[in-house]
């Protein structure tokens, strides 16, 4: 991405998250930055998954590590949102760093079930450590951040909250990809021979891109806890890692733009099937059977499905797709 188009990208999604605010009301509203606080978690899978290549099945996890911390120091220790919030990050930082060591030896599938177990024990930490994380009950009376920000509308309040944070994680991804960094990452995902020909230090760039993924997972994860007042285990499980990589494949991986759109459309997905079930009833196409079912209950096999059409007809997602039109328009 050139420089020219990275400021294209942030105000063009700045200008269209301040729109859809002034007109989406209600719950559309809540799903928009529900959209927008995983399009931050996305930016870091893409560091560690579009960028080094490295599969990665446990960023709900690292989103959970930052949510739980935050929750727990407000409601059990008292402590104020502006020190929670960055020791949350720091935190989810440290754990994801102590976790990388031994995991990145690891390549191929064989990381990829480990992450999953990683994700998996996080879980099962959050549900049975009672104590600290009130188990199942989850944690609620979370204080919520655009309480203590504005006493003006909260969802608007917190809408702009989160756009201007995903702004500036755009921008933080754009300087990664274009640093020294950046460009290591990509020749290790490219060709990791290579790179260590080169005098890369793979381990150490490896092991960068997933504590640098882990802080975009523990900001989605303190901003979504302040922002329901409420958390628990199932919202940081296994499958939403696995959503989280659906995302990124149906949006483009390695691209910024493509990310920020897979998030947003993926997470308004489940409303335009369960709108589409409500229309089929309501003129008669449909009185309740498998259809009405499949659009209704069981969008996760149409998640299934869009990412099996993306992956065969479009495997660089809609990102690839609107830049190999855009060439051909130029060609013509």
């Amino acid at each position: 991405m050139t420089r020219r188009g990275t400021w294209i990208l942030l105000i063009g999604v700045g200008v269209l998250a301040l729109a859809a605010g002034l007109i989406l009301e209600g719950y559309s509203l809540r799903v928009l930055t529900l959209g927008l606080i995983a399009a931050l978690a996305l930016l870091g899978l893409n560091l560690i998954f579009g960028y080094c290549g490295l599969i990665h099945l446990g960023q709900a996890g690292f989103v959970g590590i930052g949510a739980y911390t935050s929750a727990i120091l407000t409601t059990k220790a008292g402590w104020p949102m502006v020190v929670s919030i960055p020791t949350a990050v720091a935190v989810t930082a440290l754990a994801a760093g102590l976790i990388s060591v031994p995991l990145l030896r690891l390549k191929g599938h064989y990381l990829a079930l480990a992450t999953v177990g990683v994700n998996v024990v996080l879980e099962l930490v959050a549900k049975n450590w009672v104590e600290l994380t009130n188990g199942y009950n989850g944690i609620a009376g979370i204080p919520r951040l655009a309480e203590a920000v504005s006493d003006s509308t909260p969802e608007r309040t917190f809408l702009f909250i989160a756009t201007v944070t995903l702004l500036l994680g755009i921008g933080l991804s754009a300087r990664l990809r274009d640093s020294h960094l950046g460009r290591a990452m990509i020749a290790v995902r490219d060709d990791e021979t290579a790179a260590m020909v080169a005098g890369v230090n793979v381990v150490r760039v490896r092991v960068t891109a997933f504590v640098l993924g882990a802080v975009f997972a523990a900001v989605s994860g303190v901003l979504f806890a302040h922002y329901t007042g409420f958390i628990s285990p199932t919202d940081f499980g296994v499958p939403i890692s696995i959503l989280y990589l659906v995302m990124i494949i149906v949006g483009g991986e390695a691209s910024i733009g493509g990310v920020v759109a897979g998030a947003v459309i993926m997470t308004f997905l489940p409303e335009l099937l369960r709108d589409a079930a409500e229309r089929l009833v309501a003129i008669g196409l449909s009185d309740g059977g498998l259809i009405v079912r499949l659009l209704d209950e069981g969008y996760l096999a149409v998640y299934g499905l869009i990412t099996l059409l993306v992956l065969v007809f479009m495997p660089k997602g809609l990102a690839g797709l609107i830049h190999r039109l855009s060439t051909k328009a130029e060609a013509t």
